[in-house]
């Protein structure tokens, strides 16, 4: 939930000194020509390879009467208004539509461009990398709907397997000209990660088309089902691209890693949840969620009663879940009417026409964002009187999930002692919550970091934490809430 592009290993500087705007044009510190991409937007090159999933088990949460707003085995599906829809069968999704190659990158040129900016505390690159974009096939309310994201892979002496790392990004925006991929240097955390050694995905989430047809609608922002359901086919087009073009540099191993930020965060701990109801087949490792919005609900309570960057955060999620049920009811119930300003009419014009969500300076106080009327039934908690509203923000909330919690991933919460933004200490509550309910979490709070600052400055650490999910390592320290420390020193 960032209203600016915060991202871990933030180096577009560096690389746009390097490559230049054009990402058609030749990379000067190693010749690579960056268009030779296996496709072009005017000749698109499509894959028939069946996708790498599992149907049958899929399928078996998705039959019966769906009159009720769930599968047939009671799985809960759309709900807080949303017109009853099933999800369609897995056969299909995560079918890749169109790739092309973005950039390729030696090791060396990727170690100068982390050292000429200072950030060198991953050390040097392992590996040259090659990046891609694609398009795939996923699912939302029952219809299909493509969406993109990138893929990236380490170049290898020899081609063999290696650990998959999806990459949740942070929030860029609501519409399709946020999208990373519709970024000129949005491929950065996906070219570095495979600099260090792993086969990586990062979608753009649904409502975020960064190239190719337009999605023409509004991202679902901090809601939990269609992030967690385009996150997990984004990983099943990765194994689709992968097995239907063997001459990439290497493959995706059966290990899955996920990493996100802010948003991103959310989106990995919802991927998590839904992953052993909608895609069983995938192998779900280990889950980084940095400073993640897990307690929607105590964050809406600060955000409406507190005045900050939290403020108009959790407004534009419920302007995602109304959006995403329907648009039914009017905004009005939950919105300010002014003065100085009708956030109703104007919140989703703002969120529908540009990637920045930065209040006018003439709102300075929560009642003049949110209904006096809201802001008593969301700290009264008065489910009856917030009706769908206070729907959209418990489905968003962690600990009030109906999703089943069918499987145990070990997940690292990191978060920033002075987060303004997701307020620190509504998380830091919440997380013994989700211990009593079954999460085996770790946690870190980088002492005096913010948002951004405190996920750049753990990076390190989140990698090394990585390695040791991957090696097997136990978690050392499971449901211990540890007091802020520096995290450059863990």
């Amino acid at each position: 939930m960032v209203y600016r592009h915060v991202t871990p290993l933030v180096v577009a500087c560096a690389l746009a000194t390097a490559c230049g705007d054009d990402l058609n044009s030749t990379d000067t510190a190693t010749g690579t020509e960056t268009s030779t991409g296996t496709t072009t937007d005017d000749t698109p090159t499509t894959t028939d390879a069946t996708p790498t999933t599992t149907e049958g088990a899929t399928e078996s949460t998705t039959t019966g009467d769906t009159s009720s707003g769930t599968t047939g085995d009671e799985f809960p599906v759309g709900g807080c208004g949303a017109p009853p829809f099933e999800w369609l069968p897995s056969e299909g999704m995560g079918e890749v539509i169109d790739f092309q190659q973005v950039i390729e990158l030696d090791a060396p040129t990727i170690t100068d461009l982390l050292e000429q900016n200072g950030f060198t505390a991953l050390g040097p690159a392992d590996f040259g990398a090659r990046v891609y974009k694609i398009r795939y096939v996923t699912q939302d309310r029952g219809e299909k709907h493509e969406t993109t994201g990138f893929v990236s892979f380490p170049l290898l002496p020899e081609q063999e397997e290696r650990p998959v790392v999806v990459w949740a990004h942070g929030t860029s925006g609501f519409t399709d000209a946020c999208a990373p991929t519709k970024d000129p240097m949005g491929f950065q955390v996906p070219l570095i990660l495979a600099a260090k050694g792993f086969v990586s995905v990062a979608p753009d989430y649904i409502g975020m088309n960064g190239w190719g047809p337009p999605s023409n609608r509004l991202h679902p922002y901090i809601v939990p089902e269609p992030t967690a359901i385009a996150t997990l086919d984004s990983i099943r087009a990765l194994y689709e691209l992968a097995a239907a073009n063997m001459d990439m540099p290497s493959l995706p191993g059966d290990d899955v890693v996920l990493f996100g930020a802010s948003e991103g965060g959310f989106a990995t701990l919802w991927t998590d949840r839904y992953a052993p109801h909608y895609a069983p087949e995938l192998n779900i490792v280990a889950n980084v969620a940095a400073v993640p919005p897990t307690d929607a609900i105590g964050l809406t309570e600060h955000g409406a009663t507190v005045f900050g960057p939290t403020t108009g955060a959790l407004a534009a999620a419920v302007v995602g879940g109304w959006d995403w049920t329907g648009r039914q009811g009017d905004l009005s119930e939950v919105f300010s009417a002014g003065p100085p300003i009708d956030v109703a009419s104007v919140l989703p014009m703002m969120m529908e026409s540009g990637c920045n969500l930065d209040l006018p300076d003439e709102v300075t106080s929560t009642d003049q964002v949110y209904a006096q009327s809201f802001i008593d039934a969301v700290v009264d908690r008065d489910w009856e009187t917030l009706g769908d509203w206070g729907c959209f923000l418990r489905q968003a909330t962690l600990g009030e999930s109906e999703i089943p919690l069918l499987k145990i991933t070990p997940t690292l919460i990191q978060q920033g002692e002075v987060d303004d933004l997701v307020y620190t200490p509504v998380v830091r509550a919440d997380l013994p919550r989700l211990c009593e309910q079954g999460y085996q979490l770790e946690h870190i709070e980088c002492a005096g970091a913010g948002h951004g600052d405190s996920v750049l400055a753990a990076v390190p650490y989140i990698l090394d934490w990585v390695t040791a999910r991957l090696d097997g390592d136990p978690l050392a320290e499971p449901c211990v809430i540890h007091e802020p420390t520096d995290c450059t020193q863990l």
